[in-house]
């Protein structure tokens, strides 16, 4: 089979030329979502693209990263921004992969901005603090995307609640220690979230679990509460595999599909299939996606 499903539609007259070729993103779960076959459309403002994609070699870390604008938000008329992005860089000394992932909130008109807007902020100050040498500290940290949002936010003559957003940071070693392990220093806000590959699915490592019936209201994000970002420090074994991801791939997981992404990504795989992936087709799961996957030591 290939990265994706390859359909051939209805055979039309002569006069109209060849069938135009349809593909369908996997669906690991059975069925699919109706908007997953209607055409993607776009804002009415400029848009940013509906997907972003990286596979990267750094050190001894293999990185394969995707965001893709969900069904709910790219078929509408107008379409909607996808809100979800990530940032990857690296310290100065290239000592350490940094990663940074945010998720803005779908009810804020310009969280697509708020949340690009953070990433880069978060990447920017982890960069400062490496090379400075200073503690990290998540709380400062935070404050820093947060203000960044909320200039932003004056500058395009809106509201801190319309550029909410969810986020997480991370900072993993290029190499592992002598024992071959790595410690890798986590910090976030609300339900973006870091899990390890199990045999038969994803361990949750850090982030926000869903509860309750109102499961996808969250009380915590930027730029409002900087000064709620939690952090940890996450031991990684020799050969782990490391995905950082919004709730668009966490869903998933706790919807039973954390089986087939493991299978997917026992090994890193070419960028195309990780993004097909990515955008995998699951009925009832339309919101945007965005998974950071890091092979230690592959």
């Amino acid at each position: 089979m290939g990265i994706l499903n390859r359909r051939r539609r209805a055979a039309a007259p002569a006069a109209a030329g060849p069938p135009e070729p349809a593909w369908d993103f996997p669906r690991p779960l059975g069925a699919g979502a109706r908007q997953a076959g209607e055409p993607w459309r776009l804002p009415d403002e400029p848009a940013i693209s509906g997907i972003a994609a990286d596979a990267v070699r750094v050190g001894a870390l293999t990185v394969r990263a995707a965001s893709l604008v969900g069904p709910a938000h790219r078929c509408a008329e107008p379409a909607q921004h996808r809100q979800d992005a990530y940032r990857l860089g690296r310290d100065q000394a290239r000592r350490h992969l940094l990663v940074a992932v945010a998720d803005g909130m779908s009810d804020s008109s310009r969280s697509h901005l708020g949340a690009n807007v953070a990433v880069t902020a978060l990447i920017g100050r982890l960069r400062a603090d490496l090379a400075r040498g200073a503690p990290l500290d998540a709380p400062a940290l935070f404050l820093d995307a947060a203000r960044q949002m909320s200039g932003m936010a004056a500058q395009q003559q809106v509201t801190e609640n319309d550029v909410r957003a969810a986020a997480l940071a991370a900072v993993v070693p290029v190499e592992p220690a002598a024992d071959g392990r790595r410690l890798v220093w986590a910090a976030w806000l609300a339900d973006v979230g870091a899990w390890v590959r199990a045999d038969t699915g994803w361990t949750r490592l850090v982030g926000d679990e869903k509860h309750g019936l109102d499961a996808d209201a969250l009380t915590e994000f930027l730029p409002f509460h900087p000064d709620r970002a939690r952090t940890a420090r996450l031991t990684l074994e020799k050969g782990a595999v490391l995905a950082l991801a919004t709730d668009g791939i966490g869903d998933g997981f706790a919807d039973g599909a954390a089986p087939w992404f493991a299978d997917r990504w026992c090994d890193p795989p070419h960028i195309a299939s990780f993004v097909a992936d990515v955008g995998y087709d699951a009925r009832g799961l339309l919101d945007d996606r965005t998974a950071v996957v890091i092979w230690c030591d592959r």
